[in-house]
C-alpha cells in the first residue's frame, strides 16, 4: 500500500488525512512537527532529529536519532526506508539547495505520486493520463531528468513536439477543455495550485 512521507519545510495549512489510503506514515525529522500540526498520526520517524522541536517526545517513542554526519538527507532516509508508491507532504518553496536536493532524491529514489506543499501541489505522471478540471485551470509541466516527450489533447499550448527537460518547461499552461489527455514517454511532474488540487481529477493508466 502507498506510504505517506512528511518532511519539514513548506507544508499545507491543512491536510485531509485518510488512514485507509496509506499503509504507513513516516516523518523525517521536523516532518514530525508538521505531522503533529496537521493531526497526521505517525508510525515512524527517521533522521538526526536536529530540527524537530519534539526530540524528547520522539525518543520517548523508542526512536533513536541517526548520526548528523551522514551522506543521505533525512528525506532520502524516509523515502528509501520502504519501497513502492508514496505521497509527500512538505518541502520545497524554501531554501533553494533543499529544493534541488529533493529533486535529486526523486531521481535516485523515485518520484512521489502527489507532493503537497503550501502553495503548490505536484503530481508525477507517466503513461496514459486523463485530467479533468474546469476550463482555464492552470497547469505547468516539467522534467528534472533528460528530455521527456509527451502528447497532449486539451491544453492551450499542446505538448506535442515540445520535449520537457530541465531547460524546457511548459510554464503556466492552461486547460482549453474540461478534459486533458496525455501520453507521456517517461515521467513528468505537473504543478497545480494547491487551491485547485481538490477540483482536479487525475486518472492514470500505464
Amino acid at each position: 500500500m502507498k506510504r505517506l512521507i512528511v518532511i519539514g519545510g513548506s507544508a499545507p495549512s491543512s491536510f485531509s488525512f485518510d488512514r485507509s489510503s496509506y499503509g504507513s506514515v513516516i516523518a523525517a525529522d521536523s516532518g514530525y512537527d508538521t505531522a503533529r500540526r496537521l493531526s497526521i498520526p505517525v508510525d515512524s520517524v527517521v533522521g538526526d532529529l536536529d530540527s524537530t522541536a519534539y526530540r524528547e517526545e520522539i525518543e520517548a517513542m523508542g526512536i533513536k536519532a541517526c548520526s548528523h554526519d551522514k551522506d543521505e538527507s533525512d528525506t532520502e532516509l524516509a523515502i528509501s526506508s520502504g519501497s513502492g508508491e508514496y505521497d509527500l507532504v512538505g518541502g520545497g518553496e524554501g531554501r533553494i539547495d533543499h529544493t534541488l536536493s529533493l529533486f535529486s532524491t526523486f531521481i535516485r529514489c523515485g518520484y512521489p505520486s502527489l507532493w503537497f506543499m503550501r502553495v503548490d501541489t505536484v503530481a508525477s505522471l507517466s503513461g496514459h493520463v486523463e485530467i479533468s478540471a474546469d476550463v482555464g485551470t492552470e497547469l505547468s509541466f516539467m522534467s528534472v531528468e533528460g528530455a521527456v516527450h509527451a502528447r497532449s489533447d486539451g491544453l492551450v499550448w499542446e505538448l506535442d513536439g515540445f520535449p520537457l527537460s530541465s531547460s524546457s518547461v511548459s510554464l503556466s499552461n492552461r486547460m482549453r477543455s474540461s478534459r486533458v489527455i496525455l501520453d507521456i514517454d517517461g515521467t513528468v511532474m505537473m504543478r497545480m495550485r494547491a487551491e485547485d488540487q481538490g477540483r482536479i481529477t487525475i486518472a492514470r493508466s500505464l
